[in-house]
């Protein structure tokens, strides 16, 4: 019984070593996971204010056409 009981013990060594791996391996992936994240939601903002920049310029550019437009009108007009 001894042999049986120190087999067991073994078995159960095994699993809770593997056990205790795949723990650190999940802890790794989540780090890495957390990592990444921080780095696209830094993309992200980044992109954000981008997009900001270019919707301004738009409205700033949209602005003069509109006033060269309106001088074009007039001296038409004239």
């Amino acid at each position: 019984m001894a042999d049986t009981e120190l087999e067991s013990l073994g078995r159960l060594e095994e699993r809770i070593v593997a056990t205790v791996e795949q723990l650190r391996a999940a802890r790794r992936e989540k780090t890495q996971a957390e990592q990444e994240a921080a780095l696209l939601r830094e993309r992200l903002a980044q992109s954000e204010r981008q997009l900001e920049a270019l919707r301004a310029e738009r409205r700033q550019i949209s602005e003069r056409l509109e006033r060269l437009l309106s001088q074009i009108d007039s001296l038409n007009q004239e």
